[in-house]
């Protein structure tokens, strides 16, 4: 059996060799640039990042089964065409919630230094997932209101929409979609964007779910984003109306990376039969490399801790001025240099 690997899923490399069972598994490593259709005609597996658009173009004429992406979304997966075509996929969903709950805090904590919010301010949550679950979490351990909504969930603390608007900042968890009970393809309207004036929303989930073109045009709601339309390139109005941009990071703290990695590794020892015993010793390997890897993970005793692992503010001023100064031709490679030197930063412990 052949496994075709990306490179860039993190420490990918160092774990699978630490671990047992693979035996008679050939593992080739690539760069992302380098999985092409060409290269991967006889493999039978293949492990991805986001970087790589799996699809019809890549797979055709292949010998694939099994795809597998270290990531918490499938955008860059055209699921149809696996589905057709017998192929077998997986994911790692929620493996960086924490990393994203992280970015949030720290944007708060940029405001509350900025004067544009106190513990006294309340916090509008859309979506209750694995993200919005563990944002209130932190946001009760500092004891800042907040309030949700989902419109799939039944709990009886969630609110409706208006009631979200009326919050100080309102912060977006919810994945694209289009043909559902409730689209989020463009959610956030010229009707959403009116009630809010004044206040601040942060975008992490995807550019189309707010209208870019009408938030500029209203000029005085407070925006952060890490998303947006036509990545890798957005168009320089949209950076620049922004409080605070950044280039798709939210989820890429180390620990983020890493468990994405480990649910891919689960996956695929689980996919070649090794047995539960050798699973539960890899498991034991894979926890001490962990343990040797990550020393220092910060208390959360202290909202100020969230900008000391994380300087949001200078990432959004160096995205910035390199961005908004680019000429047209090198938009993408700016954007996608600055995302890959995102500075290493550690999650936070909720």
């Amino acid at each position: 059996m052949k496994v075709i690997v990306d490179k860039g899923i993190k420490s990918i490399q160092e774990i699978i060799s630490l671990l047992k069972g693979f035996d008679g598994i050939e593992l080739k490593f690539f760069n992302s640039s380098d999985i092409k259709n060409s290269n991967i005609k006889d493999a039978d597996i293949l492990l991805v990042r986001s970087t790589v658009k799996v699809n019809e173009l890549l797979l055709t004429g292949t010998n694939i089964k099994l795809i597998g992406s270290a990531t918490s979304g499938i955008d860059h997966i055209d699921t149809d065409y696996l589905k057709n075509n017998y192929i077998k996929w997986f994911y790692a969903p929620g493996c960086n919630a924490l990393s994203v709950v992280n970015y949030v805090m720290s944007s708060i904590c940029f405001l509350k230094d900025e004067g544009m919010f106190d513990l006294t301010s309340s916090v509008g949550i859309v979506g209750y997932g694995n993200i919005g679950k563990k944002l209130k979490t932190a946001l009760d351990y500092f004891s800042i209101k907040n309030f949700i909504y989902d419109p799939f969930l039944n709990f009886n603390f969630l609110v409706d929409i208006e009631q979200i608007k009326s919050c100080d900042l309102i912060t977006l968890h919810v994945p694209m979609t289009y043909k559902t009970e409730f689209p989020t393809n463009n959610m956030i309207d010229v009707d959403f964007l009116d009630d809010i004036q004044g206040k601040t929303l942060i975008n992490t989930s995807r550019g189309g779910i707010v209208d870019e073109s009408k938030l500029i045009n209203l000029k005085n709601t407070n925006y952060i984003s890490d998303v947006w339309i036509n990545e890798p390139c957005p168009s320089n109005e949209i950076i620049d109306f922004a409080l605070l941009a950044t280039p798709h990071i939210a989820g890429h703290s180390i620990n983020g990376k890493i468990n994405g990695t480990i649910m891919l590794i689960d996956f695929l020892q689980s996919y070649i039969n090794i047995n539960d015993d050798q699973k539960k010793l890899n498991l034991e390997v894979i926890k001490n490399f962990i343990t040797s890897e990550d020393k220092d993970i910060q208390s959360k005793r202290d909202i100020a801790n969230y900008n000391k692992e994380y300087d949001i503010k200078l990432e959004s001023e160096i995205f910035k001025t390199k961005y908004i100064n680019s000429d047209t031709s090198n938009k993408k490679n700016i954007f996608e240099e600055i995302r890959s030197k995102h500075f290493p930063r550690k999650d936070i412990e909720i």
